[in-house]
């Protein structure tokens, strides 16, 4: 699967840019009926800015720290969507429902309990297993300013999807994001705004394909995204 997210952030010092994020996953899914129980292994994180001036890497600790994530996914008649039968689709579709995931910290509560803003924070823990609080992001500004921010994050998505065929599917993602920046290597990183979701479906989608159940994460991130078509 690759997801494909959009968002409008303030960048310090460079100001208001569109940052879209490119996700390659490796989902194992096991189908009972219309129930849908999906394993999901993060592969590749890529972050477009909307600048040349600014970079953002997703380090590799950071993505092997998420580990394999389950969640549950249901089949349903498109048919049974729609306000009109005239709208019915031939093709089933996929829903995934809303699924939240606390990155960095520990929380009682993950869908309604405020995020820890201070490192010493006893719900804050080292993820990543890098030495520094919460998870490490990795970013450069105009080439002059780089070094790491340590945050903790709430990301929730649902995505629906149309299955094609057996062996593709195509649909959009609806997500909110929020991210509490605890430390910085530089002062200048530590004042990254919060992004705003754009809420232009065709800007927030994902497309799916059957793969070779041995082809690992590697292989996934050399597929061409214009090959993901059924």
């Amino acid at each position: 699967m690759i997801q494909i997210t959009s968002e409008t952030v303030q960048i310090p010092i460079v100001g208001e840019r569109t940052r879209t994020t490119t996700t390659h996953l490796r989902l194992i899914i096991a189908q009972s009926g219309d129930v849908l129980a999906v394993v999901e292994t993060h592969c590749q994180t890529t972050i477009d800015d909307g600048t040349v001036m600014v970079s953002t890497t997703i380090p590799e600790a950071f993505l092997r720290a998420l580990g394999p994530t389950e969640r549950a996914a249901l089949l349903e008649l498109a048919a049974g969507t729609n306000q009109s039968r005239d709208d019915a689709s031939p093709h089933p579709r996929i829903v995934f429902p809303w699924n939240t995931q606390i990155l960095g910290a520990r929380l009682g509560d993950p869908e309604n309990e405020a995020l820890p803003t201070d490192a010493t924070d006893p719900r804050v823990f080292d993820q990543d297993n890098d030495g520094h609080p919460g998870m490490t992001v990795r970013v450069e500004i105009m080439g002059l300013i780089s070094g790491e921010v340590y945050v903790v994050q709430r990301n929730r998505n649902r995505l629906i999807g149309t299955v094609i065929s057996s062996g593709y599917i195509q649909g959009t993602i609806e997500w909110e994001a929020e991210q509490v920046i605890l430390e910085a290597s530089s002062p200048f990183l530590a004042s990254g705004g919060q992004g705003k979701p754009d809420p232009d479906p065709e800007r927030n989608f994902f497309l799916a394909r059957r793969i070779d159940p041995a082809l690992d994460c590697a292989g996934i991130e050399r597929i061409d995204l214009l090959l993901l078509g059924d």
